[in-house]
């Protein structure tokens, strides 16, 4: 009789069957507390749970699929990447923290004009073959010019010798301004790039400041992008974490994986921006002001 009920136990537990939000997050957050200590048991267990849920009842009403299959291919190998594994499950944690409005209508437009803009459009590399170009043809034009000279001061003298020289040192002079106007427009304009980007000599201090006069003129969600980066910068100062604008907010994430307490801090300092920044989340005085206290415990906790 208890063999007949474990056998219906576990057949129900295979069967597709929905489970409400918090049901469902509850699990993914199990399974990637076990996939971080790499508990394959553990891991295992909460997968075949996971795989028995097809749907998930929404909080508003309404229900939306759910395929967690992946995570029992994952395990079937002799040796799972379990860093990859609570990688994945923690993104699907986060996109599950997103409010229903994080993609707004304009997200196109508002995509268009960051790649649209430094550092995304950088200027085209400059090509100098035709800086060789010229020179060879350079060579050639005063090869011709000045070759006859010789014979010219022995047929006419010096005057045409005098012509002829003249005529090449000024054509000469007048290619040399020509190259150093050219270089002078590449500079200016490799400078102006630079200035239009305010984040390309950024430090930490210089971000704070600049969070906190953003903030003061209204822009919060802007101010705590800069607060953001002061984090990140002020680790970077102390080769405590590198900054690399091409990282997204994860791989920083998993690259003070070996430190605990600095993950612990950095963690929430992280999924607040996301909420906010690509979330659009509402931040007003009291919540920007609440960030501002994550970053300063972050840089407390970290000093002891």
């Amino acid at each position: 009789m208890i063999a007949l009920q474990h056998a219906i136990l576990l057949l129900a537990t295979a069967l597709p069957q929905p489970a409400s939000m918090d049901e469902y997050e509850a699990l993914l957050r199990a399974a990637t507390a076990a996939a971080q200590r790499s508990d394959r048991l553990g891991l295992e267990t909460v997968a075949g749970q996971l795989a028995a849920i097809t749907t998930v009842d929404l909080p508003g009403g309404g229900s939306a699929p759910a395929d967690t299959r992946w995570l029992e291919g994952a395990l079937a190998s002799n040796d799972p990447d379990f860093a990859a594994i609570a990688a994945r499950l923690g993104a699907t944690i986060d996109a599950l923290a997103l409010p229903a409005s994080a993609t707004p209508a304009d997200a196109l437009a508002r995509l268009d004009a960051i790649v649209n803009n430094p550092p995304f459009s950088e200027a085209a590399p400059v090509d100098l073959s035709w800086w060789e170009n010229l020179l060879d043809w350079l060579g050639r034009v005063l090869d011709g010019l000045f070759q006859p000279v010789g014979s010219a001061v022995n047929a006419g003298g010096e005057p045409i010798a005098w012509v002829i020289g003249t005529i090449g040192v000024l054509l000469l002079l007048a290619v040399i301004i020509y190259l150093l106007i050219g270089l002078r427009r590449s500079v200016v304009a490799n400078a102006r790039a630079k200035s239009a980007d305010p984040e390309a000599n950024l430090t930490a201090k210089s971000a704070l400041e600049q969070a906190s006069e953003t903030a003061r003129g209204g822009d919060h969600r802007t101010g705590m992008r800069f607060l953001y980066l002061s984090a990140l910068l002020w680790l970077d100062e102390r080769d405590l974490l590198r900054y690399d604008r091409a990282l997204t907010n994860r791989e920083y994430l998993e690259r003070v994986g070996d430190n605990p307490l600095l993950r612990g801090r950095l963690q929430p300092i992280v999924e607040t921006f996301d909420r906010v920044w690509y979330g659009h989340a509402p931040l007003d005085d009291a919540a920007f002001d609440a960030y501002r206290k994550q970053i300063e415990a972050l840089r407390a906790d970290v000093t002891r």
